[in-house]
């Protein structure tokens, strides 16, 4: 036994010898309760209630208890709860008291003036030389000042904006001045309020601009100074101007292409949302006013899916002369052929890997995307709903500056009808698809490529389609 549960023998005091010794003697049974009362010279009741107190007293001792300590009750742990709480509240308390007044003294010196904020105050510029560290040295300390506040108050939890503000700076300007300390860079930069004619000879700005051109203004300047041999301010004022005219080249040589009578064209696209039951959406649309004329959604994107989103629009719609459709496979699928050929409309694939040819559907569908993140996006099994109210929308309550501030659907209702003979047109792109097959070498372009250029050129020749040099993209 450890020697903490051990109890030595106990003290008797000499006055209590009688009454513990007749006690022993009514327990082992020698007297009985009526003798030891008359020997004490108590009453027998009195001494019974001793005799029963001493008696529970040691069956209390005697008596065998559970192991470990004793269950606190549920008052005192409750109770002890509570206090840890509070001492939690009191601690956290404490620590924002002591923040707040840290902050306190951070704010007054700023505010006060011990910490000057500048902000963007124009200075007088030093007649005398500048290498004393005099007039050049104390915006450097200054803000060197203000940094070292709106670091202090950063490390009391405080936002950048909230920071900024009692510093009497600008968000970002915190936030450039933390940059240049961390790299080691001084926080204030002398700019050039007029930047420098560029001084070169004209072989060396030619040298120069032919790099830029042969490495699509991917060289940089210090890269492009070194190897034509002049400074790095120099080479980076020919490298913006080499890359000014390759754009104003480029859009130069871009070809708008316009369907001018609304009815003759119309394209179509997907829209994917994953981890839905409807997982793609199939909307046409005209080509030459932005009117959304169907939508069609689907757990697939596959031919069924697609034939059946343009049986469904040429029926709501009529069939226009030409469909114009990416190079998806099911887009060329015999189902999707046999809807179109039924209804006597051409197919006219664009080029392959070639996204801006269908620039207009891609716009739009940014549009549609754009509309559905405002929305909060549909729910699941509510998606064509959703999408039919977003059409309805774009196309009946969007004015646009292009259609003469018309909605799409007042041009899509004022377009006159097709009165063309489809036998006539289909037989002129069959020819015209010879002749142009016959001078192209075919080697490394697609086989549609003929009659892809056959129906651009017939559409022109009828005045539906207008190509013009000049972009704007």
């Amino acid at each position: 036994m450890s020697r903490a549960k051990y109890a030595p023998l106990p003290v008797v005091p000499e006055q209590a010898l009688p009454r513990l010794a007749v006690v022993v003697e009514v327990l082992a049974g020698i007297r009985t309760v009526s003798a030891a009362a008359r020997e004490l010279g108590i009453s027998r009741n009195r001494f019974q209630s001793l005799l029963h107190r001493a008696l529970g007293a040691l069956a209390q001792e005697v008596t065998v208890h559970p192991a470990g300590r004793h269950a606190r009750s549920p008052q005192l742990a409750q109770l002890q709860a509570e206090l840890n709480r509070l001492q939690r509240v009191n601690a956290k308390l404490r620590s924002q008291v002591g923040s707040t007044e840290r902050l306190l003294q951070v704010a007054s010196g700023l505010l006060q003036g011990r910490i000057r904020a500048s902000g963007r105050q124009r200075r007088l510029r030093s007649t005398g030389s500048r290498r004393d560290g005099g007039e050049e040295s104390e915006p450097e300390a200054t803000r060197a000042g203000l940094l070292d506040g709106a670091d202090a108050m950063r490390q009391l939890h405080l936002s950048v904006p909230l920071q900024a503000a009692i510093a009497g700076v600008g968000a970002s300007t915190l936030r450039r001045w933390r940059t240049r300390r961390r790299c080691g860079q001084p926080l204030l930069r002398h700019r050039h309020s007029v930047m420098r004619p560029v001084i070169a000879n004209a072989d060396t700005v030619n040298h120069a601009a032919h790099i830029v051109r042969r490495l699509h203004g991917l060289i940089g300047a210090e890269s492009l100074a070194r190897s034509v041999g002049t400074s790095r301010r120099v080479a980076a004022r020919i490298k913006q101007l080499t890359l000014t005219r390759m754009e104003r080249e480029r859009k130069a040589g871009l070809r708008q292409i316009t369907i001018t009578v609304p009815g003759v064209m119309r394209g179509m696209d997907a829209m994917p949302f994953p981890g839905r039951r409807e997982r793609y959406a199939l909307i046409a649309a005209d080509g030459a006013v932005p009117y959304r004329t169907s939508v069609t959604v689907g757990p697939r994107y596959d031919a069924g899916l697609v034939a059946r989103a343009l049986a469904t629009d040429l029926e709501q719609n009529g069939a226009p002369l030409v469909y114009r459709l990416d190079r998806a496979r099911a887009h060329d699928a015999p189902a999707a052929r046999a809807v179109l050929a039924a209804h006597r409309v051409l197919v006219l694939h664009g080029p392959p890997r070639y996204p801006g040819y269908y620039g207009q559907l891609e716009r739009q569908n940014r549009e549609h995307r754009a509309w559905l993140r405002a929305g909060g996006g549909p729910d699941d099994g509510k998606l064509e709903p959703c999408l039919r109210e977003m059409l309805e929308g774009v196309n009946r309550l969007w004015r646009r500056r292009t259609l003469g501030w018309q909605t799409a659907a007042e041009a899509w209702s004022a377009r006159p009808p097709l009165t063309v003979d489809r036998d006539a047109l289909h037989e002129e792109v069959r020819e015209r698809a010879r002749a142009i097959a016959r001078s192209l070498s075919g080697r490394g372009q697609p086989a549609d490529l003929a009659e892809r250029l056959a129906i651009e050129q017939t559409l022109t020749r009828m005045g539906y389609l207008r190509q013009q040099l000049g972009g704007w993209c």
